[in-house]
């Protein structure tokens, strides 16, 4: 609890600041700080088409609404318990989210405390917030994306893919498979299944534990097929959640690692940013959805108090030369 004292101990920071113009290419600054004394950690984040950003606050379970002006709102607080309370395998949060266009809810993964409040919920854009299924305290819901009324979510301890229907109903296991399981000797804590997202007809996972990023096609009839090893990350680190660009590269954060990694569409992967750049624990990518927007990367630091020295948790905006694929489903 050391760290976490220090983070209490710091004072408040900065408000929101968003640049007028967007900077040149392979620029990169802090657009938003939040406020480690009020352990704001964000996880996740998922941009609409109006260029609003929602972000989600893990330790104390609010979604963050960022108006294109830079006007903060909270869309919604779920109930995960008191924050840092460890329930099942490790302590609860919030941890991804996913939009769907058409109707602007969003869909989260909530590892509550109570079981009731455990699973997946859909959050419609007033606020509103229900269950739409169920997870096991055994299990960490995490990330989560949104295909032809189905969501997939990954479990970043029982090393599986759910899959969850959008409307409502029962989780039923999607992918089980010893490339999503946690390594032998894994570090306590660590996670396995971690980010997703789905690209070209296929479900992307990145398992933190293993160093790798998996590529699972969906077949015709909605089933697994064979996952393959899209890449591994370089050193000991682990990709955390990702998002990609129209080429099919995807940009990784990891985290306790501090970086930020483009994967190439054939695997091979390139370090972009790094600590000295101001990352503090990066967790979450996501591409600018609007105009000139769409060339810019988001990029989410959790700075959680157990991980993170500096203890300044923010929104990055990096400026780069390759345009967002669409995420809209």
């Amino acid at each position: 609890m050391k760290s976490l004292t220090l983070v209490l101990a710091l004072s408040a920071l900065a408000p929101v600041a968003v640049l007028a113009h967007p900077p040149d290419a392979g620029t990169v600054e802090t657009v938003i700080h939040f406020n480690p004394q009020a352990l704001e950690s964000p996880e996740n984040i998922v941009i609409d088409k109006s260029g609003t950003m929602y972000v989600s606050l893990a330790l104390t379970g609010e979604i963050r609404k960022i108006a294109p002006d830079g006007t903060q709102s909270t869309l919604i607080t779920l109930p995960i318990g008191p924050p840092l309370t460890f329930c099942g395998p490790f302590f609860n949060a919030v941890t991804g989210i996913t939009l769907d266009s058409r109707d602007g809810s969003i869909y989260a993964s909530a590892a509550a405390c109570d079981p009731a409040f455990r699973g997946v919920w859909r959050i419609s854009p007033n606020g509103h917030g229900e269950v739409v299924a169920n997870l096991p305290l055994t299990g960490i819901p995490n990330g989560i994306d949104l295909d032809d009324g189905e969501l997939y979510v990954a479990d970043s301890f029982l090393g599986l893919i759910w899959r969850v229907p959008a409307a409502g109903g029962q989780a039923e296991v999607w992918l089980d498979h010893p490339l999503l399981k946690l390594p032998p000797g894994a570090p306590t804590g660590f996670p396995g299944p971690n980010g997703l997202k789905l690209f070209r007809g296929e479900v992307y996972v990145s398992n933190s534990a293993a160093g790798t990023v998996l590529a699972i096609p969906i077949q015709r009839d909605g089933s697994a097929g064979e996952p393959r090893i899209h890449a591994h990350m370089p050193g000991q680190s682990g990709c955390d959640d990702f998002s990609f660009d129209v080429h099919g590269a995807l940009y990784c954060t990891t985290d306790p690692f501090l970086t930020l990694v483009k994967v190439n569409p054939d695997g091979s992967t390139q370090v972009l940013l790094t600590a000295a750049d101001g990352l503090d624990g990066p967790t979450a990518t996501a591409f600018g959805r609007k105009g000139q927007d769409r060339f810019n990367l988001y990029i989410t630091n959790g700075a959680f108090p157990f991980f993170s020295t500096t203890h300044q948790p923010s929104l990055m905006r990096l400026h780069l030369g390759v345009q967002g694929a669409s995420p809209d489903k």
